[in-house]
């Protein structure tokens, strides 16, 4: 697996069990006939067959579960043949984990950095390459409302550096897990995590400020720094899940798949078709559900064309190639084409040289397009926030159709730097033509969800009221909004367990939907 962790990694030891992983696929998912009304979106929000669940339990230990993929982590002493006899299972993928030997995936640049007396300090140039701070931030698009879920390897020191003080401070964390150890805490572990939401989310006066320093975070651990295992692709797959479930409006991933150890399934570049990985499955259905998927084009440009890696294959994606500070390719940054010959990367911005905040709360430069591509999912985020009724599609359309290298994409540079001033003109005159009733729900984040005696509601406009339904449309409760909040503790101790509708009107007359699960 060419794996996009491109800075200084340490990996730690591992000790085998006597039991095999797995990753099963199953045949089957459970079947309703009133998945709506139940609360299920579509076919992918259908949870497992709870038989086959059952069967297996009692044959091993299910670590995680992905209704999207049908599937499971499954540990067992039953062989793979043992397995197949099962009726239910569709195929069967061996975890067989090589440990690594320490080794630098890529440079890192150890000079300090000195902040100037502007309130961006060296970050202004990155910034605004893509016009993000002369045309989103002035405007006061910071990324307020907007969800950005990051899928990293690792976060350590992010709950008490100063770079993240304000983030802290101000309840923007909403979400956090583990999938290696499914807990909740991930300020721990590879520092790439850390580095990688600096540049989106970090903000320390007169010396940083991350492209989107006000947006809303979820940071998920899905790689293992330790190992070259498919397993990290199901571990992405459930983040995205995840991401989904709390309503993330973007995803970043500096992370990618292609070629992994021995006993592993590699893809090779006939897999670069956006559909072949198990990354890409998950992309791919994450991007129906309308999040904005924000990935690294890759590290292995010295390779040539094709050298892209997964999901970054995934059509209608936002996949990111690197530059440096004169607009001239990073002879790292991976080349398109996909196997099936379209045109990646999409877009390309800063990812040379780039400047990032250290765990010493200490401004460094790093090189790799897992640096540009924060740097892009900022950009889209304050894009979100300034125009919440456009989707996912539009958004990045307008980014590609109003980058710098339109007229003539190439398998480089893809469409080249987006400009901001332009991407936001489009997308206010898409906003102007299109009637209040054509344009998509209220976005806001509802959390916990599922939840079980209190929900927080967070939105970017005051609000005239909170409703709680039945999923047919009976009203249950209303509370009345005075308060000059954009954040809302609401107590369902009083609701039995079971799906709700959650809908929320604001003071302009803007009203957004979403379901809650009530455990």
């Amino acid at each position: 697996m060419n794996k996009f962790l491109f800075l200084l990694v340490f990996f730690s030891t591992f000790s085998f069990s006597q039991h095999n992983e797995y990753l099963v696929f199953l045949k089957d998912k459970a079947q309703s006939q009133n998945s709506e009304s139940e609360g299920f979106k579509d076919f992918y929000d259908l949870p497992i067959r709870e038989e086959s669940l059952q069967i297996l339990e009692k044959k091993g230990r299910i670590i995680n579960a992905s209704k999207w993929l049908n599937a499971i982590h499954f540990s067992t002493t039953l062989s793979q043949d043992e397995l197949t006899q099962f009726p239910f299972i569709h195929s069967i993928l061996k975890l067989n984990p090589k440990k690594l030997d320490s080794r630098n995936i890529t440079s890192l640049n150890n000079s300090l950095v000195i902040g100037d007396s502007n309130s961006y300090g060296n970050t202004f140039e990155q910034l605004e390459i893509t016009q993000t701070v002369s045309c989103l931030h002035d405007k006061g698009y910071l990324g307020q409302g907007v969800t950005i879920a990051v899928l990293d390897a690792g976060f350590p020191r992010m709950d008490t550096m100063l770079s993240f003080r304000k983030m802290r401070q101000e309840g923007r964390i909403i979400d956090t897990w583990d999938f290696e150890d499914n807990a909740s805490n991930v300020f721990h572990k590879n520092t790439h995590g850390s580095y990688v939401t600096s540049i989106i989310g970090a903000e320390l006066d007169s010396i940083f400020v991350g492209s989107a320093p006000k947006a809303n975070y979820a940071f998920y651990i899905t790689e293992i720094g330790r190992f070259e295992k498919n397993i990290e692709e199901f571990n992405l797959v459930l983040g995205l899940e995840r991401a989904d479930s709390i309503g993330a409006n973007i995803c970043n991933i500096s992370l990618g798949y292609r070629n992994f150890d021995s006993l592993q399934v590699s893809y090779g570049y006939p897999g670069m078709d956006g559909k072949t990985t198990i990354a890409a499955q998950g992309v791919s259905i994450a991007k129906r559900k309308g999040m904005i998927i924000s990935v690294a084009a890759g590290n292995n440009g010295n390779d040539g064309a094709g050298s892209l890696s997964s999901p970054c294959d995934v059509d209608s994606v936002l996949c990111v190639g690197a530059i440096k500070f004169d607009s001239t390719r990073a002879g790292f940054s991976s080349e398109g084409p996909t196997f099936d010959g379209r045109i990646k990367p999409e877009v390309v911005t800063i990812g040379e040289a780039c400047h990032f905040m250290g765990l010493n709360d200490t401004v460094y430069r790093g090189n790799g397009t897992s640096f540009a591509t924060p740097l892009m999912t900022g950009l889209v985020a304050c894009l979100v926030q300034a125009h919440p009724a456009r989707s996912n599609f539009e958004v990045i359309d307008a980014l590609k159709n109003n980058s710098n290298r339109a007229a003539n994409p190439n398998n480089i540079y893809g469409w080249g730097i987006p400009q901001g001033c332009q991407v936001d003109s489009v997308l206010s005159f898409l906003d102007s033509t299109t009637t209040l009733s054509e344009q998509k729900p209220f976005v806001f984040n509802l959390f916990p969800n599922p939840a079980q005696d209190y929900i927080t509601i967070r939105t970017p406009e005051l609000l005239h009221s909170i409703s709680i339904m039945q999923l047919d449309g009976k009203n249950i409760s209303t509370q009345m909004i005075s308060a000059q909040s954009l954040e809302h503790f609401i107590s369902i101790q009083s609701l039995s367990p079971g799906i709700y509708l959650i809908r929320i009107e604001s003071v302009k007359g803007k009203v957004g939907t979403q379901k809650l699960l009530v455990q």
